[in-house]
């Protein structure tokens, strides 16, 4: 289902169509017909005798030997150039710019996959799709009001103008292609249903949401998301964490700790820790959780499998290097 305004844009580019050429249908016709009985030539020789005259490139067999005749090469000559004048003016008054831009973004949208799909452009949300870029996914943000488009904008996110509410929006967002969503509207309401939406469009996406209490996330949690945060209880986490576990901490600030799941058909998917390293994996593997079970005793030999989540350790940028190499 095309969502009420790509399918809006692409009615109006038909109608300046339309509005163009019809009439100059309706034209060649008529001076068709025309030459037809005042020169008593065949439908495809009139046709031609219109077409050369309407453009004004004549044709020295014409003969133009009666004043009707005068008369009607002379109303050709000048109704054609009148035509044109009006189809290209007709052309002019539409936004052909903007919409070939949206058409692109359109097919950009179809080609997306494997990607997650933030609901809301707000802080929450806006700094969300900043950490998930980061780390090296592709991300679409879901947007309506202008100055969350600007900030986006501003921010260099991809984005969807729409209300993530509307299931047509969240098609267009390529959510059953997803990997991950992402509810972050200031609403808990809004949150809650995106969420059944998102879970019912894709029942094996990873799905996070925002919560504004306890009660909302275990609702969160019964429709369908794994993760819930409360904007509160993180900041104060993230508070604690800050004195209690310093080292910790100061890792995951800097990006020194990262977190991917193995993709169908990545590089890593299939082979060893060790053949990775000497193909240039830099990255220390802490752990590997394999359905929801931590792997004991990792090793060199540990054969990595899609799905797999890792726990990466290292320099930040190197870190960076291997999740697009081999982690995808």
């Amino acid at each position: 289902m095309k969502s009420s305004s790509a399918a809006k844009s692409a009615r109006e580019a038909r109608g300046a169509l339309v509005r163009a050429f019809l009439p100059a249908v309706i034209l060649i016709a008529g001076l068709t017909a025309g030459f037809a009985a005042i020169y008593r030539e065949t439908v495809w020789r009139a046709l031609y005798t219109a077409l050369v005259t309407m453009t004004t490139l004549g044709d020295p067999r014409l003969a133009v030997g009666t004043p009707l005749q005068e008369a009607w090469v002379s109303f050709s000559a000048v109704a054609g150039v009148a035509g044109g004048i009006a189809a290209v003016a007709s052309l002019a008054t539409f936004d052909w710019t903007g919409y070939l831009q949206s058409a692109r973004f359109e097919r950009r949208l179809q080609r997306l996959e494997d990607h997650i799909v933030v609901a809301g452009g707000g802080r929450v949300g806006r700094r969300a799709a900043l950490e998930a870029q980061e780390s090296g996914s592709r991300v679409l943000v879901i947007e309506q009001e202008e100055r969350g488009i600007a900030e986006l904008e501003e921010a260099g996110l991809m984005h969807l103008r729409g209300d993530a509410r509307e299931p047509d929006v969240l098609e267009r967002a390529g959510l059953s292609r997803a990997k991950g969503f992402i509810a972050a509207l200031p609403d808990d309401a809004a949150n809650l249903y995106t969420v059944m939406l998102a879970r019912a469009a894709n029942p094996s996406m990873a799905i996070a949401a925002r919560a504004g209490d306890a009660r909302t996330a275990e609702m969160l949690h019964r429709a369908g998301a794994q993760r819930v945060v409360m904007p509160e209880v993180s900041a104060g986490r993230t508070l604690a964490h800050f004195l209690t576990r310093p080292t910790i901490f100061a890792l995951m600030e800097d990006g020194s700790v990262r977190e991917a799941v193995v993709s169908q058909g990545a590089p890593a998917a299939g082979r060893t820790l060790r053949e990775l390293t000497a193909d240039g994996l830099r990255g220390i593997v802490a752990a590997v959780q394999r359905e929801g079970i931590f792997l004991k005793d990792i090793s060199g030999d540990t054969r990595l499998a899609a799905g797999d989540a890792l726990l990466l350790v290292g320099d930040a940028e190197a870190l960076l290097h291997d999740l697009q190499r081999f982690i995808g």
